[in-house]
């Protein structure tokens, strides 16, 4: 009888191992703060729980409700747990806050945190959290604490507990996760909290960081301006805006506070890095299960149920028409994938395709199938014994799955699916598009973009539910529309710098545009309302 009241009493004790309140709410100016998770300010998380193989995956919670109704995130079962975020240039705060409580005892377990940077100095630094186990404890680390680092382009965040390859979890609990600095004198405050390029917020703003670069389509020559800049204080004045003269170049935004002491000047580069349209897929609908990819129209697709890694980014390819993303990775920080959580037979299937881009400077990218262990195809420059890597333009790879299976893969047994290279030597920018395994090897309707730095195209409007006006900078000698299964449904020959293209005969969906001009041509995409 007593060993089982004991048992009932651990039980209780365990059970009751958790906050049941919340942390005092932060008191921070807006315009002083990058909020990673909280209920005060606006969150720039995209993904509290990707797959890094930590061991409180799929576990994360969010929402998770002390008895307060007032939420505060959960890291259950916990050894490390990586956090994705929309990229932030916080080099212009000055800490990092964190409401933690933990039930772990603090002179047995180390807990870490770091940003993730991919700008400059050091990648990530970590650093112990001075905690009090069984209660809310509040600290502020400055940013000198986290030694290298300069937060200029800080686009994940890392929690450890006795490092982050330990395997022994504890359960923390986390609130106001935010970076911030110390509010100006009043009348001394010349920051921004609006910067906006062609009517739209630069990527990654905050009043605190006054250097950004934005990425452009390689071939870009029209110079994109500054049409917004909008001081935190109203009594601030912008005291000029400088356009960039070219692709590259620097535009610049002077801001003066108003009692004249501080003057901040805010920096956008230019930089066309982006490639231009990836390849437009034309394999048969009914023959493809589609892995990732938003422009060939397929119906059938592999859904996956979790990620593990990181990508860089997923830039709009050709933003003037309709979404076309791509997979942007960096292989010098991280690789990545994609997974379900039970098999997915393909034995239908006999090829597997992807389209990527990469800089010059890569030397192997890596694809690999997944289910029963990893298979991998290599892309190097010299293709022995796989693939021949090609960089600085868009290529497409079809590889028959049985090159696959003849290493030990299973068709019965498809559960992810990496990107990746076999060292952060070996490659780092690449981009991915148009993933899908086929019945047929797959069909390339058009490599997108041909002579792009010399052809200029405008479409407008577009959407439309009437025409479409198409300019260029030089005579368009043919204009074939086709429809997303890839089928040629308006052919004209305008023979002239500008045309009409006739859409009342179309049904409302997407359609792509092959435009031929003597300096070039251009695939677009076309929606029809």
């Amino acid at each position: 009888m007593k060993k089982i009241t004991f048992l009932l009493l651990l039980f209780a004790t365990v059970s009751f191992a958790q906050p049941t309140t919340n942390p005092a709410p932060p008191t921070n100016a807006a315009a002083d703060v990058i909020s990673v998770y909280g209920n005060t300010f606006t969150n720039v998380v995209t993904n509290y729980d990707p797959n890094w193989g930590q061991s409180g995956h799929n576990q994360v919670n969010e929402n998770y409700d002390p008895g307060t109704g007032i939420s505060v995130l959960a890291y259950p079962n916990f050894n490390y747990q990586g956090t994705e975020l929309t990229t932030q240039n916080a080099a212009g705060m000055e800490f990092l806050h964190i409401d933690i409580w933990t039930s772990a005892n603090s002179a047995a377990t180390d807990i870490q945190v770091s940003p993730i940077n991919n700008g400059t100095g050091a990648g990530e630094t970590l650093v112990s959290i001075a905690y009090t186990s069984g209660t809310w404890t509040s600290v502020d680390i400055p940013i000198a604490s986290f030694t290298g680092m300069t937060w200029d382009s800080v686009f994940q965040m890392k929690f450890a507990a006795n490092g982050s390859g330990s395997t022994t979890p504890v359960d923390i609990y986390l609130d106001n996760v935010y970076f911030w600095r110390a509010p100006l004198a009043p009348g001394s405050d010349a920051t921004l909290i609006d910067l906006q390029v062609d009517g739209v917020t630069v990527a990654g703003f905050s009043p605190g960081g006054i250097n950004y670069t934005v990425d452009l389509v390689v071939g870009t020559t029209e110079v994109p301006q500054i049409t917004e800049a909008t001081p935190n204080d109203p009594t601030a004045t912008v005291t000029s805006i400088i356009q960039a003269p070219s692709i590259p170049g620097d535009a610049t935004v002077s801001v003066t506070s108003q009692n004249g002491s501080v003057m901040e000047t805010y920096t956008v580069s230019f930089a066309a890095t982006v490639p231009g349209q990836s390849p437009l897929p034309g394999t048969p609908n009914a023959e493809v299960l589609s892995v990732y990819g938003d422009t060939g129209g397929f119906t059938t697709i592999w859904t996956p149920d979790y990620t593990f890694g990181a990508v860089a980014g997923r830039p709009d390819l050709d933003p003037s028409a309709g979404v076309n993303e791509a997979i942007k990775m960096d292989f010098s920080i991280v690789e990545y994938g994609e997974g379900t959580n039970t098999q997915t037979d393909v034995t239908a299937y006999n090829w597997v395709h992807f389209d990527y881009f990469a800089d010059a400077d890569a030397v192997k990218i890596r694809f690999i199938l997944i289910g029963g262990g990893e298979f991998f195809y290599d892309l190097t420059p010299t293709s022995t014994p796989y693939g021949t890597l090609v960089t600085g333009s868009w290529q497409s790879i079809d590889i028959p799955l049985s090159y696959f299976t003849g290493i030990g893969w299973n068709k019965n047994n498809f559960l992810q699916y990496k990107l990746g290279s076999e060292s952060n030597l070996n490659a780092k920018i690449v981009y991915f598009d148009n993933i899908y395994l086929s019945v047929n090897q797959g069909i390339v309707l058009s490599l997108g973009v041909d002579d792009i730095e010399a052809a200029q195209f405008s479409v407008y409007p577009n959407p439309t539910n009437s025409d479409w006006n198409l300019t260029s900078n030089s005579i368009i000698n043919t204009v074939r529309v086709y429809d997303i299964l890839g089928k040629q449904v308006i052919a004209v020959a305008p023979n002239s710098s500008e045309t009409v293209i006739d859409a009342s005969s179309l049904k409302t969906g997407m359609y792509f545009a092959k435009i031929e001009s003597a300096n070039g041509s251009k695939t677009v995409k076309l929606i029809r309302e």
